[in-house]
């Protein structure tokens, strides 16, 4: 009994000091891969969103859930969610399967705005949790960057 315990607490060490933040490296944000319409609506639509991230660390995770906001030039786009749980493996590149709840209120509000613009400022907040040998810790997602939104506009002109 007191080896199973020194083992997990063993394992608890590592998985924590692995993934402290002095040795974590953010994953580095590629690309929109894929925006896909799956259901329209009035006041909401659902859209799925693939992004590619690079995991620079040694170590792989698995992404359990994920959730925030968006927004597109400070005009609240929707909330997003994880479509599916991700197996992000060391140093390697993975897909985010986001579903994304449109706000069509605020989009109709804005369109012509968004319509004129080839780019915007594409702002990303949340939190996702990430399991590690039987460990979860949640993170903050933190995303700011200007995006070519030509992807969008079928989500736009809708």
């Amino acid at each position: 009994m007191k080896t199973l315990i020194a083992t997990l607490s063993i394992a608890a060490v590592t998985f924590l000091s692995s993934c402290g933040t002095s040795n974590v490296k953010e994953p580095i944000y590629r690309e929109i891969r894929e925006v896909r319409l799956i259901e329209a609506g009035l006041l909401q639509s659902t859209a799925g969103i693939d992004l590619v991230y690079y995991n620079p660390n040694n170590f792989g995770v698995q992404v359990e859930e994920a959730r925030g906001d968006v927004y597109i030039d400070s005009i609240f786009f929707g909330r997003f969610g994880l479509g599916e749980i991700v197996q992000v493996n060391k140093n390697a590149e993975f897909t985010i399967p986001a579903i994304v709840k449109v706000d069509m209120i605020g989009i109709l509000k804005n369109r012509r705005d968004l319509l004129k613009k080839k780019e915007a400022f594409i702002r990303v907040n949340g939190m996702a949790r990430l399991r590690k040998a039987g460990f979860t810790k949640e993170i903050p997602i933190k995303f700011e960057n200007m995006e070519n939104i030509e992807r969008f506009r079928s989500l736009i002109s809708k």
